[in-house]
């Protein structure tokens, strides 16, 4: 009967260990420093298979409380600005002037 209840607890501890490991790692996995550090590396990624590295411009500023971001394409010549959205990941980014040159 000793050994059930010991072997009982020992399964218990043993449980809680493993699932304090993995909620550990999982908590380490989603903070902002490893999401930042993974969208770093996947820029720095695409930048390096891109052959256009360097041909957008990006210029941002704000008047009276109203942010505004503008992006120039340097191949094309083409000026977009990116349109507010309520949800940030809806925000698109508009043809605002076509380029002023023949390619």
């Amino acid at each position: 009967m000793k050994r059930t209840i010991t072997g009982i607890i020992t399964g218990v501890l043993f449980t809680t260990m493993i699932f304090t490991f993995m909620g550990a790692t999982q908590t380490q996995d989603d903070s902002l420093n490893v999401i930042m550090e993974e969208l770093d590396t996947y820029v720095k990624d695409q930048l390096g298979k891109d052959k256009a590295a360097g041909r957008f411009q990006l210029q941002s500023f704000q008047i009276e409380r109203t942010h505004w971001h503008y992006m120039l394409d340097t191949a094309t010549g083409e000026l977009y600005r990116l349109e507010p959205s309520r949800s940030p990941g809806n925000a698109k980014w508009v043809l605002t002037a076509e380029s002023n040159f023949n390619e």
